[in-house]
């Protein structure tokens, strides 16, 4: 990076030193030639004023000689624009030259320095490589030792479930075969047993029928008195009540008579009770 940065310092300040060779030179000397046609010009209007009418041929010719020796001074002017242009251009190469230099020299001490840091990194991490493979390389021995462990003890449990399976396996045959045969004694006794049932469910169905049969006659017979029996009872009942009816009347009669019996006894001690008060 440095070192690029260097050859764009140098580049630029290539180009600074022909912009001066080209753009300064002509500057100065348009500026030269300005200042030197302008104090001509004054000399020779002050002249002219100076001569009088009348050398009006000498003024002419005085007119031509300035113009000669302006056109020479603008010439000399030139050449020392020129020469102090290329003594400028020849200062500012020196100097970009010496810049170049010095920053050159800087940069291949920089760039001394970053390479020898670069290679003591490179040498560091040599090592540290080196040593985090061997370390690697001892985890991996490591562990393979232990898969190899493992391995050899999931082979001898996997052999000793083998046989555990085989002989349950045995046993759970041996168990079947022995629960199918009692299945099939079970099942025997159940058959049997369900006929000897369906059996006497027949016979008792057929008595329940009977009973049946029966118990409704009976019903029957018993619905038949119990129904006289409220008749007659409703009969008696209505004679009953006739007969209350009756005796409610007589003994209403009965009980008018005597209130009535009670009233006039009662209005006679009034009046008795009234004439003896009189008489006192």
């Amino acid at each position: 990076m440095k070192n690029k940065r260097l050859m764009k310092n140098l580049g630029k300040a290539a180009v600074a030193a022909a912009l001066l060779t080209t753009s300064v030179s002509p500057v100065l000397a348009a500026t030269e030639n300005k200042t030197e046609v302008k104090s001509n010009k004054t000399a020779a209007e002050s002249s002219s004023k100076k001569t009088s009418s009348s050398e009006s041929s000498k003024a002419s010719s005085s007119s031509e000689a300035s113009k000669s020796s302006s056109s020479a001074a603008s010439s000399s002017s030139k050449k020392a624009a020129e020469k102090s242009t290329k003594k400028a251009a020849k200062k500012s190469t020196k100097k970009v030259a010496k810049n170049t230099k010095k920053t050159t020299k800087k940069a291949a001490k920089t760039t001394k320095k970053s390479t020898k840091k670069a290679a003591k990194n490179t040498k560091k991490a040599a090592k540290d490589t080196k040593k985090v493979a061997k370390k690697a390389a001892k985890d991996t021995k490591k562990a393979a030792k232990t898969t190899k462990k493992s391995t050899k003890k999931a082979a001898k449990n996997t052999k000793k479930a083998a046989k555990t399976t085989k002989k349950s396996t045995k046993k759970a045959a041996k168990d079947t075969k022995k629960a199918a045969k009692t299945t099939k004694k079970s099942t025997k006794k159940a058959a049997k047993d369900t006929k000897k049932a369906a059996k006497t469910t027949k016979k008792s169905t057929k008595k329940a029928a009977k009973n049946t049969k029966k118990a409704a006659k009976t019903t029957k017979k018993s619905t038949k008195k119990a129904a006289k029996n409220t008749k007659k009872a409703a009969k008696t009942t209505k004679k009953s009540t006739k007969k209350a009816a009756k005796n409610t009347k007589k003994a209403a009669k009965t009980a008018k008579k005597s209130t009535k019996k009670a009233a006039k006894k009662g209005s006679a001690k009034s009046t008795s009770a009234s004439s003896t008060s009189s008489a006192k």
